[in-house]
């Protein structure tokens, strides 16, 4: 690899159109960071936030109402003389008290009907308040229960979940209520989070004795949790209420501050409830009328443009990235907080978590657990366009790509200033093409679902057919290649054969079927330790995985497959998981690539080519890339090599944005290897720390669930885990595709 000068050619060194600005190109480039930086982290830890609260408070009201339903009679006695509700009966109020609490907690924590139900909590904490003891932790709690009434719940609700199909569904009254809800949530919401700051700055003056209220309305301000503040302070703290400036830094201030007089005792008794009211101020801002908002409002105008595409202004620099894989993504998640346009082209339009592609070829997982639209992820991004399509050829020099699409065989030219290659992999049958047809390999949703269905077929045919010779050929399941993903395969079919379809099949013993896993060299797992490897090869074989190594396949047909010049293996279900080719994007370019086809880079990631100048616009990512910046030694085709490039390259781009010199030479961070074994075993690498067995495979899990797109595909790939773990039984066992006819 070559390094890169200090002002590479092809920098970006602030173009005249930059100049042009009204805002020097950092301070521009730095609060758009920031600012889309603050709006994705309220966006990403809001339902989590909003989960929490909506919890304690429903746990709040739940306990009052447990205890109040076992003891009746002290029920009664309480709404009789504690506090009696003037207009009702005594037995009225105490069963309603009741039912709102029980009914009213369930609903909240499901986020079922969660307005009305937050309008009754609301209601019997306000009353309680006026007629009973009043209470920091009753003010605060109703106007957090005010503010739902408005707001609703968040992402990780029935209402939310069932909203959109109720809004086009044909029962009564759904689409009003749902428009209503929508309108509350954009409009109302906003301005009774005013309503409560202003109380809050209020209650700050009374207790700095600014102002003196009656006796009556102090019993309405939440003055004690500012209790051990100086005066000083207190003031401060009410004018950033008041004006609604910083609801960030006022909320995490106040959260420190209030623990820390909590545990040096000036106020024993504080709840958590007013650091629930704090993450909802910090999440959702300061509301209607407050500086935040005009600041955002002048940040949307003069620095985002995020509202459209089409304002966002044609002298930004326009940089395409190719392939919506994980370097791809990571590369487009940084790059889309600069002021720069993004084109994000891929075939298909979803990116997919290929590690778990197996999971759905062995019918645990459905595909949209694992895969999530493109679009979808960047709704919320005005600079970044997504573009179906596939690339046919790029002429460096011009700067210029050209993409097809389905009903454009000939395709459409794209201009870039900076252009990003992650078009990752594809199998390789080591010139052997022709095995294809028989061996299909695990790249695509489309392969995990004719994999998964020719693993079904082979369990029906054999039902269903007379032949033994036939049906212990359709029992006997060949893998080749044992890498993470061979390894992997094994284990599922093992257990999909022995566990999930123990008892369902009446003719055959689906328990007798052979997993064979083939493997050229001597052991299993090659990239692994051998001391893993060993281990992994014993969880295999505990399971009934045949292992062979030192054979290499010689040959696949339609029923066998052969292995070196004498053995001879017959079945008619093989997969291929012993090797990948990169993406023809060297060839595009007519650039240096490895023997495995990937396009050489520089130590910048830049691909390499005869014409330096047209090179230096052009960057090569993940599988498609041919760097040796693991220490020298080749980067491997793994989702975290893919990611630190993705963002690296981003780094590179946003230098040459602010026209400073290049950030140092990639260099990948190795953070370990997994593979799982089953259901209780896996290995794990980390290189000075290993790991094998159960502890492991937990591992592995949150690992995988952690890379996961979208909060509901994490959710869902979990559930369904834990439903194959416990039931020993998957749903997921849909022959589709050519093989369902």
């Amino acid at each position: 690899m070559t390094s890169d000068p200090a002002s590479p050619p092809g920098a970006f060194a602030a173009p005249a159109p930059l100049q042009e600005e009204r805002y020097p190109p950092f301070l521009r480039v730095t609060l758009r960071r920031w600012t889309k930086w603050y709006l994705e982290g309220t966006e990403t830890f809001w339902p989590f936030s909003d989960l929490a609260v909506r919890f304690f408070i429903a746990m709040w009201f739940l306990r009052s109402g447990l205890v109040k339903a076992a003891d009746w009679d002290t029920a009664l006695l309480l709404a009789t003389q504690e506090y009696p509700v003037t207009w009702m009966s005594p037995a009225n109020a105490a069963m309603t008290g009741v039912a709102i609490e029980l009914i009213g907690s369930v609903l909240l924590i499901a986020g079922l009907f969660t307005r009305p139900a937050a309008l009754a909590m609301a209601a019997l904490t306000i009353v309680s308040q006026a007629v009973y003891i009043p209470t920091t932790t009753n003010l605060i709690v109703s106007a957090m229960l005010i503010w739902y009434t408005f707001q609703g719940a968040g992402a990780f609700s029935l209402d939310r979940v069932l909203s959109s199909g109720l809004k086009s569904s044909a029962v009564p009254l759904a689409r009003p209520a749902i428009v209503a809800g929508e309108f509350s949530r954009e409009h109302l919401a906003p301005i009774i989070m005013a309503i409560l700051r202003i109380w809050m700055g209020v209650s700050l003056l009374t207790y700095a004795d600014v102002i003196e209220p009656p006796i009556a309305v102090m019993t309405w301000l939440p003055v004690t949790i500012f209790a051990g503040f100086p005066d000083w302070l207190a003031l401060v703290t009410a004018a950033f209420f008041f004006t609604g400036f910083g609801a960030v830094i006022v909320s995490y201030g106040l959260f420190f501050l209030i623990a820390a007089f909590m545990i040096a005792g000036a106020h024993p008794h504080v709840t958590l409830f007013p650091f629930l009211y704090l993450a909802i101020y910090e999440s959702k801002g300061a509301g209607t009328f407050s500086a935040d908002r005009g600041i955002l409002a002048w940040l949307e105008k003069n620095i985002l443009f995020d509202r459209d595409y089409s304002e966002i202004p044609d002298r930004w620099p326009h940089v395409v990235v190719v392939g919506a894989g994980f370097g791809g993504l990571a590369a487009v998640e940084r790059l889309k907080r600069l002021p720069v346009r993004i084109t994000l082209i891929d075939k298909r339009n979803y990116h997919l978590f290929q590690p778990l592609l197996y999971q759905i070829a062995t019918a645990t997982l459905n595909p949209a657990d694992i895969a999530a639209p493109i679009r979808s992820l960047f709704r919320g991004d005005g600079n970044v366009r997504v573009l179906k399509g596939e690339v046919t050829g790029i002429d460096t020099k011009a700067g210029t790509l050209t993409y097809g699409t389905k009903h454009n065989e000939e395709g459409a030219d794209l201009s870039y200033d900076r252009l990003v290659l992650a078009t990752g992999a594809t199998h390789s049958y080591f010139g052997r093409d022709e095995w294809g047809a028989f061996a299909p390999g695990l790249k695509t949703i489309e392969d995990g679902v004719e994999v998964r269905a020719s693993i079904l077929n082979a369990f029906e045919e054999a039902e269903a057919s007379g032949d033994e010779e036939r049906i212990k050929r359709l029992l006997t399941f060949v893998i080749v290649g044992a890498g993470p993903t061979g390894v992997e395969l094994a284990g599922a079919i093992a257990e999909l054969a022995k566990v999930s379809v123990e008892r369902e099949f009446r003719t055959i013993d689906p328990a007798s079927a052979r997993v064979i896993l083939v493997q050229s060299g001597d052991r299993i797992l090659p990239a692994f330790p051998e001391s893993l490897s060993k281990q992994a090869a014993q969880s295999l074989e505990n399971l009934g995985v045949e292992i062979r190594t030192g054979g290499r396949v010689t040959e696949i047909a339609e029923r066998h497959v052969r292995i070196g010049e004498d053995t001879i293996i017959e079945t008619e279900t093989v997969l291929w998981a012993a090797g990948v080719a990169a993406s023809p994007a060297a060839k595009w370019l007519s650039a240096k690539s490895d023997r495995a086809g990937r396009a050489q880079v520089n130590d910048h990631m830049r691909v390499i080519g005869e014409d330096d100048e047209a090179f230096a616009n052009v960057f090569a990512i993940g599988d498609t890339a041919g760097s040796t910046a693991w220490e020298g030694k080749p980067v491997p085709g793994l989702a975290p090599a893919a990611k630190q490039a993705g963002v690296y390259v981003s780094r590179v781009i946003e230098a040459e944005l602010l026209g400073k010199p290049c950030p140092g030479a990639f260099a990948y961070k190795h953070q370990g290897s997994l593979a799982t074994i089953g259901r209780k075993s896996a290995v794990a690498d980390f290189g000075r720390f290993k790991m094998s067995g159960t502890l492991a495979w937990w591992l592995w899990g949150l690992v995988h669930v952690g890379f996961l797109t979208g909060a509901r595909n994490r959710v869902t790939v979990v559930v369904n885990w834990v439903w194959s773990f416990f039931a020993k039984h998957s749903g997921v066992r849909l022959i589709t595709g050519k093989h369902g006819s």
